[in-house]
């Protein structure tokens, strides 16, 4: 199915989905769908989704992994950034011994401890910014509400996004739609166990691009080998 539209009189442009093999050759007659009110309950179905207390923690706990991965990675350059600037102080001492001895005259010495005291400047900014990374890649306790106020505004970032971006997201969230008729279309997500769901609305036209009269119901099933449908 791919989008068209129908001008109507007094009402403008209405966005449909429509079977190609019913557009060109007319050998389908599979039922249009309207864009707008599709959209806006798969929309509201997924804000439900997130909202569960399980998805959101299951959600929190993601985050926590990926983070965990990068700490062994920051931890070893920490290490490696304060083995770097033992060796600038050793070298420091060195070369100041060297002085007091008479092995090193006084400006090449203060040159020397010049350059090594900015390298070991910059090695400790270099740790700072490493270790300011590391507590920045631990999660406190979950946020609930954060998440909500997060969730709250998914719809205005839907409407506000280019349509390439909502059909990008849209498409990261949706796994496939079946149009089974008018009445009934089968949505499966690619979340985590929905829970049971049941959407009544019109977005299946009847004949002359009329909205139907009758309520869709709208099948919720997830993109996991179990098919988790709700009739």
């Amino acid at each position: 199915m791919v989008g068209i539209s129908c001008h109507k009189k007094n009402a403008g442009s209405i966005p449909y989905y429509a079977c190609t093999a019913r557009l060109s050759t007319h050998d389908c007659e599979q039922d249009y769908v309207r864009t707008d009110l599709l959209e806006t309950a798969v929309i509201q179905e997924i804000k439900a989704m997130f909202r569960g207390e399980g998805f959101m923690a299951r959600v929190w706990a993601e985050a926590n992994r990926r983070l965990d991965q990068e700490k062994p990675d920051v931890n070893k350059d920490i290490r490696r950034t304060e083995n770097q600037m033992a060796d600038v102080r050793s070298r420091i001492e060195r070369y100041l011994e060297a002085f007091e001895t008479g092995k090193l005259d006084t400006d090449t010495c203060n040159q020397k401890v010049r350059d090594l005291k900015a390298r070991l400047a910059e090695l400790e900014g270099e740790r700072t910014e490493l270790e300011s990374r590391r507590e920045r890649l631990s999660l406190p306790a979950m946020d609930r509400e954060f998440l909500r106020r997060t969730l709250d505004d998914f719809e205005a970032v839907m409407a506000s996004e280019e349509n390439a971006k909502k059909k990008h997201l849209l498409r990261q969230l949706v796994k496939k739609v079946l149009v089974h008729n008018r009445d009934t279309i089968e949505i499966w997500y690619g979340l985590p166990e929905p829970d049971p769901a049941r959407i009544e609305g019109r977005m299946a036209p009847a004949a002359g691009f009329e909205p139907a009269t009758k309520g869709l119901t709208v099948l919720c099933a997830t993109a996991a080998p179990r098919r988790n449908r709700v009739s």
